[in-house]
């Protein structure tokens, strides 16, 4: 699938801030970062075990160009790449940190 410049100001105008991640040769995945909000709802899923792998099920909600879920089964580290990428960038994660 192409994505086009008329999508991706789509993408931005639905979701905000998106961003692009090419864990494997050939698959391309637009993503949008995590709000607060998706974040609580989905730890509150898992303490009630409604939901499997935290992991996978923030990588559905985030990207916005769909992909076959078979993808994070056949291909074992792809969930967890695209799930850092997407904490990294919605916050989570320190980049850096200087001592003061």
């Amino acid at each position: 699938m192409e994505i086009t410049k008329e999508q991706i100001a789509e993408w931005k105008k639905e979701h905000g801030k998106i961003f692009k991640i090419e864990p494997v040769t050939g698959l391309v995945i637009i993503y949008r970062t995590l709000t607060r909000g998706m974040y609580m709802d989905l730890m509150a899923q898992q303490m009630e075990g409604l939901i499997g792998d935290p992991e996978i099920e923030t990588v559905k909600q985030c990207i916005v160009n769909k992909i076959d879920d078979e993808v994070f089964q056949s291909l074992g580290g792809v969930a967890t790449v695209i799930y850092e990428d997407i904490m990294r960038n919605s916050g989570f994660s320190l980049v850096e940190s200087e001592e003061l």
